[in-house]
């Protein structure tokens, strides 16, 4: 009898912020980062459209707005 083999083409995975140059450099913001995109993750499971969409574009701005804020801070110390 032959052996078929299963032939499985993994999946990409997004890139985790936390092993990545952020992490080094801002630990909270990679570990945001990757908060952000578990949720995103999950939001596309919703079975609502309209609502994923929402949800989705709410995530972005929030992550949008959180990024500015570091960036703002890090500014702020650097000249304080």
């Amino acid at each position: 009898m032959a052996r078929s083999e299963s032939v499985v083409i993994p999946f990409p995975t997004p890139r985790n912020p936390l092993h990545s140059h952020v992490a080094d450099e801002c630990p909270h913001q990679a570990a945001a980062e990757y908060l952000a995109a578990l949720l995103a993750k999950l939001l596309r499971r919703v079975p609502e459209p309209e609502l994923a969409n929402i949800t989705n574009a709410l995530l972005s701005e929030l992550a949008v707005l959180y990024r500015r804020a570091i960036a703002q801070a890090q500014g702020g110390n650097a000249h304080g």
